[in-house]
């Protein structure tokens, strides 16, 4: 624990004397210890308090001076000492009243908490009451198993229990190079073969996939995923090597974008992938495949546009830069990117280079008011006056403000 940042054992040890105040027995639990164990970078505050969670994140975030959201339908709260937060939860058990659906929850001890966790190496706890702090509890031999480099579940029929656990086991198996037990292996199998996915609220089964696509290597795990347990669940069909071919001009894509443009943080890389998934997917389909899962409205759309691929047969011609910018521009950063890593042709993928590094960045000088003070009427033109002008300056006619404006007293 020594590792971890100081503000994190700051906030660790406040947690620590507040349940000792309050004679609580607190926890960290789950991906925290495990990564702590493996030396991993993991900064997700979870902790379990076999108390009413809820007033315990009260008297911290009064102890701490910082923010709190409550969560009351689940029992849990969030303490937001920025940068971090914390994340608390009552100890507690549950019970599936039938396979995939969401579980019922009732308080527990922390013993019974870990018991209805997905795999070992996540069933750990890690003390933080003074009289034992820093101790681990691992009922299940998780720590052997971080040991082993095993993913296990911790009784037989858990993915028929909870289906999305057989996205997250393959997840973990990726991400740490681990193998599955065998055990695993033929209850995972076994899942896939009764069809469990059929049974889980299309909702959870997206959010799971999407938090596949976010890790490091998002395909290695959509292969991975694809050999598993198949891509039937998403009504994708299982890949080829033609598909593996896509991923792979993905992979460099990406890396090429974001050592190009380390600004726009705030493009979904994910989405590509996912865009990949349904390369074959016909459009009516597609709409109904993201309608089911309900994908955001914003998402929808990335999605949609991704099979727009006759922008790539108009870019593989010799184009001016306002003809490319009249077909990139409406698009999002991650569709087209799609395009880029899908396209072979040069002039195509030169095309996208352009207009990323240079024609979505070009501005003009004049503005709106410089419409408004030369009487221009009504305001509803100036948009179209203003392309007009835009277009003439991608294409080299024009560079500097004084041709602008010429240029647009020629229009008055």
């Amino acid at each position: 624990m020594s590792k971890l940042p100081k503000e994190v054992i700051r906030l660790i040890k406040k947690v620590s004397s507040l349940s000792d105040r309050l004679n609580v027995r607190a926890y960290l639990a789950g991906g925290i210890v495990r990564d702590i164990i493996l030396g991993r970078d993991n900064f997700d505050l979870d902790i379990a308090v076999e108390s009413d969670a809820i007033d315990f994140a009260l008297k911290l975030a009064e102890k701490l001076g910082a923010g709190l959201k409550k969560h009351r339908g689940f029992g849990t709260a969030s303490v937001l000492s920025k940068p971090y937060k914390i994340d608390l939860a009552t100890a507690r058990k549950e019970y599936y009243p039938y396979p995939g659906s969401l579980p019922e929850v009732e308080p527990a001890s922390i013993e019974e908490d870990l018991k209805r966790r997905d795999f070992t190496i996540n069933a750990l706890a890690l003390s933080l009451n003074k009289s034992s702090f820093g101790e681990v509890l691992d009922c299940f031999e998780g720590v052997e198993d971080l040991k082993k480099k095993v993913i296990r579940i911790l009784k037989n029929d858990s993915f028929l229990e909870d289906p999305t656990r057989i996205i997250r086991a393959t997840r973990f198996r990726e991400r740490f190079a681990f193998k599955f037990s065998s055990l695993t292996e033929k209850a995972l199998k076994k899942a896939v073969f009764l069809k469990a996915f059929d049974s889980v609220n299309p909702h959870r089964l997206r959010d799971e996939v999407i938090l596949i696509l976010k890790e490091d290597n998002p395909s290695k795990q959509l292969s991975a995923l694809n050999k598993t347990a198949g891509l039937k669940f998403l009504g994708v069909k299982p890949f080829n090597r033609e598909d593996m071919r896509v991923l792979k001009n993905i992979d460099r894509a990406v890396m090429w974008f974001k050592k190009n443009f380390p600004s726009k943080k705030d493009v979904d890389i994910w989405i590509v992938y996912l865009m990949a998934a349904f390369r074959k997917t016909n459009i009516n389909r597609l709409k109904s495949i993201i309608d089911k899962f309900g994908f955001r409205r914003g998402e929808k759309i990335k999605i949609l546009n991704s099979k727009e691929v006759r922008i790539i047969n108009s870019l593989s011609k010799e184009n001016l830069p306002s003809k490319i910018y009249r077909l990139l521009n409406p698009l999002s950063f991650e569709t087209i990117l799609f395009f880029y890593a899908l396209s072979d042709n040069e002039s195509a993928r030169k095309g996208i280079r352009r207009f990323l590094k240079e024609y979505s960045e070009k501005k003009l000088f004049i503005r709106g008011k410089d419409l408004q003070e030369r009487g221009v009427k009504p305001e509803n033109k100036y948009g179209s006056i203003m392309e007009k002008i835009f277009f003439k300056k991608l294409d080299g006619k024009i560079s500097t403000k004084e041709e602008e404006i010429k240029e647009l007293e020629e229009y008055m």
